[in-house]
């Protein structure tokens, strides 16, 4: 974790202009509740709760130095380690090794929680002290502080369920640190507690405030970004009427177009003549949830490894899904999905086989025959990532009905994604989803196709408990490409599909110790 004095300073860049803060006291000296004084202050530490997250997930957006490029925790915690991503041999570096070869370190710099603990630390303060703004700034009405408190328990919820996911125990910190004698070192709580005592009960008291008959926001967390997070949390709890409690209140919820996402059928789904608008155009789609806007002009390049840089990669696609569904599209019978063709640049490269032209945030052509052009200025391009959206929630819920039992409609609404993507229905009979375990294989290989790098596999592959059958060969074949001719696949699925707690952190807290599989 930061040092002591950290959440004194979280507000420094966030407040108020360099020339006020010329004038007044070290912030050491300055209470926090005197930075929450009127609308604007407010406005500004929500834009900075927000700011600290998204850089968690996308990076620094500086693309002039290469220390701050390459940083997406969004892709590094959620798809790196599964089996859509390989490193790309040529041009891979050590950490890129650690995450696609399973042989994590605590040196390892995705490894850090930090970011995620700076994001807690300002939601915590904005918890506390914007009611204190609202008396005195008039401007914060009743309703707009509701809204804003709504998104400040959703959002540390999110952070914390980051935390579960990816190291399982952790510190919790629900207060300001406000005083620097008081002790800095927390021990970790169990992942259970997190997700009983903070994340429910966050999730819970946002969706009380919020305006359930407002359209959603999109950029920020609303109504439906709770009850999507909150299905999420539940399915990785295995509580699957929760589960489904929660996607039918975001069923009831309006989606940025005002439309309510209604999780009728699937014209309920953006059309397939347009899926590509929920990447480049969000705030047009009826099926977007939650989306991160990262604007160039603001926040610099959104440089991630599949993305921004016509080569010299250090990830590309495996060759495994590059082969069983993006190549078949170059064939002369290419399969009907609207999919791949929209997510990598198929063409790109042939017959050479590259497999690093990650297209799915991009405009590109829909129906491409040849390769798309790949855009000189990609790096200028504001890029949308997805945290949620209808599709998503319609599989999670083909789950969920699937773990109660009720195959029919799990069924329907697989099928309803499927038809979006112009491909096959499966049929009630079909000796390849005969049992219970069979369908959610084919809902989680949706899952896979229709999410393809965002942020979702390797969450899915932990919380299913399918790392070890998934991934031991696909890693038997990576690490005899790597030179080791033992081969021993995903080692300790038990403890080590957790990252390990970086040497950094455990050091600056001496009451953490670290995950079960790693050495400190």
């Amino acid at each position: 974790m930061k040092t002591k004095i950290l959440a004194l300073l979280l507000l420094s860049a966030t407040l108020g202009s360099c020339n006020k803060f010329l004038e007044e006291k070290p912030l050491a000296e300055v209470a926090l509740d005197q930075h929450y004084k009127n609308l604007y202050d407010v406005q500004a530490a929500i834009a900075g709760m927000y700011s600290s997250f998204q850089l968690e997930m996308v990076g620094k957006g500086n693309y002039q130095d290469n220390k701050d490029n390459y940083l997406e925790k969004y892709l590094y915690w959620g798809e790196y380690r599964a089996d859509n991503f390989d490193r790309a041999i040529s041009y891979t570096k050590d950490y890129v090794d650690e995450i696609v070869l399973n042989s994590l370190t605590p040196t390892n710099q995705f490894s850090d929680w930090s970011g995620l603990y700076t994001a807690i630390g300002r939601i915590n303060n904005n918890i506390k002290y914007i009611p204190k703004a609202a008396e005195l700034d008039s401007r914060i009405t009743p309703e707009m502080l509701k809204d804003y408190l709504a998104q400040c328990h959703a959002l540390r919820a999110m952070c914390y369920f980051y935390l579960v996911r990816v190291w399982g125990d952790a510190p919790i910190w629900l207060e300001p640190y406000e005083d620097v004698q008081q002790p800095a070192a927390s021990a970790r709580e169990s992942k259970d507690k997190i997700l009983n005592e903070v994340i429910i009960p966050d999730l819970e008291k946002a969706y009380s405030l919020v305006d359930k008959d407002a359209k959603n926001s999109l950029w920020t967390i609303g109504g439906a970004g709770i009850c999507a997070i909150m299905a999420d949390v539940y399915m990785w709890k295995k509580d699957y009427q929760n589960a489904t409690k929660w996607i039918g209140r975001l069923f009831l919820t309006k989606s940025p177009t005002g439309v309510s996402y209604a999780g009728a059928n699937e014209t309920n789904l953006q059309d397939g003549a347009s899926w590509k608008t929920i990447f480049v155009n969000p705030t047009s789609s009826k099926e977007t949830i939650w989306s991160i806007h990262w604007d160039y002009l603001k926040n610099g390049c959104a440089c991630m490894q599949t993305s921004w840089s016509p080569n010299n990669k250090q990830i590309v696609v495996d060759e495994g899904v590059w082969a069983t569904w993006f190549q078949p599209q170059t064939t002369t019978s290419p399969s009907p999905d609207i999919r791949p063709q929209q997510t990598l640049d198929v063409y790109f490269g042939l017959p050479s086989n590259k497999r690093d032209r990650f297209i799915k945030w991009y405009p590109t052509d829909a129906n491409p025959t040849k390769a798309d052009p790949w855009p000189i200025t990609n790096q200028a391009l504001p890029v949308y990532l997805t945290m949620y959206r209808l599709s998503d929630m319609y599989l999670l819920y083909a789950e969920a009905l699937n773990g109660l039992g009720d195959r029919t409609n799990a069924l329907k609404y697989l099928n309803f994604v499927r038809k979006r993507a112009r491909l096959p229905q499966y049929d009630a009979n079909d000796a390849t989803i005969a049992t219970s375990y069979q369908l959610e294989t084919a809902i989680l290989d949706e899952r896979r196709m229709e999410l393809f790098g965002e942020g979702k596999r390797w969450f899915d592959l932990v919380r299913t408990g399918r790392v070890k059958d998934v991934m031991d060969p696909i890693l038997k074949r990576r690490q005899e490409e790597a030179g080791n001719l033992e081969k021993p696949g995903f080692l300790d699925p038990t403890n080590r599909v957790y990252w390990p707690i970086h040497r950094n952190v455990l050091n600056s807290n001496k009451a953490l110790v670290q995950n079960p599989g790693y050495t400190d």
